[in-house]
Order: structure tokens, then sequence, then C-alpha cells
């Protein structure tokens, strides 16, 4: 059996909390549907419907990137203050 890595992890470095509600938001006022997004950021239309569904869910920084990349939007760094304790970046 293997444990899984801590949330301080290389692993986890690149790991942030997406909004699905304003992902959501934002696709809906761009007009556009999950599978048009998806295809639009070059990322799997099952990421795009786990993330607008699922509150608080985790994506790889770079998934958001080419989301907010795709909506036209600015995507946001994030810093360790804005990070939950458990899950701060070392």
């Amino acid at each position: 059996m293997t444990s899984a890595p801590s949330p301080t992890s290389s692993a986890n470095r690149w790991l942030i909390v997406v909004d699905g509600e304003r992902l959501r938001q934002v696709c809906r006022q761009h007009g556009l549907s999950a599978a048009e997004l998806a295809g639009k950021a070059g990322i799997g239309l099952s990421t795009v419907t786990r993330l607008e569904r699922q509150p608080g869910r985790f994506c790889r920084t770079r998934t958001l990137a080419r989301l907010a990349a795709a909506l036209g939007q600015p995507h946001a760094t994030p810093t360790p203050a804005q990070w939950p304790p458990s899950h701060a970046v070392r």
C-alpha cells in the first residue's frame, strides 16, 4: 500500500482550488458550452464538467491557465497566503 503525497509535496505544489460555480458563470457569459470550452482550452470535456460540478475541486495550475486563456480572463497567481493552511506551498 502506498500513501498519498502530503499536501506540501512537490506533486501538489501545482494544484489550485477552482470555484466551479464561477467557472460555469464565466463560460455562460461567453456563450460557451462545456464542450466548446474544453475544445478551446485543449483539455478534456470530463475535466471541465468535473470542475464545474464539484465545488472546491483541485486542478493543475496549468489547466486553470488554459481555461483562463480560452475565456480571455487573466489568471490569478496563487501565493502561499491564499492557500488553506493544510495546502500551503513551501
